[in-house]
């Protein structure tokens, strides 16, 4: 996964390889961290997964055991308003507010290099409660 500045702003490369990572890493990394977190993979409630593409969102999907209704709202930011590079979890985790999203929710966003970011929200914003 790289990113390069064009004419018309970023351009993102993906390898073919990254599905394959994902597939094979991803879970059972996320189960350690879980783990560490005091929870297990069964208990998050809904899931903010940036969507670099389809097929990022439905490989993560394919590799946890998620529902469509689990990536739905990855989905459908992704088809309003396309990859919009860090900002686009922030869409999602507005999605999933507006939608009374249960807790715990898991955020999921990767980067170059195909680096992996993670954040848990367990419990709800102050002004939630």
């Amino acid at each position: 996964m790289s990113w390069r500045i064009g004419d018309h702003g970023f351009v993102m490369g993906l390898s073919p390889e990254v599905p394959d990572v994902i597939r094979r890493r991803l879970g059972p990394w996320l189960e350690q961290w879980l783990k560490q977190q005091g929870h297990a993979l069964d208990q998050i409630r809904s899931w903010a997964i940036h969507p670099g593409g389809p097929r990022i969102v439905h490989t993560v999907a394919q590799s946890l055991g998620l529902t469509a209704a689990d990536i739905a709202p990855s989905l459908d930011v992704l088809e309003r308003y396309g990859n919009m590079s860090s900002p686009t979890v922030f869409f999602i985790l507005e999605a999933l507010q507006k939608r009374r999203a249960r807790l715990p929710c898991l955020t999921l966003a990767f980067g170059p290099g195909l680096s992996m970011e993670v954040a848990l929200w367990d419990s709800p914003a102050p002004s939630d409660r």
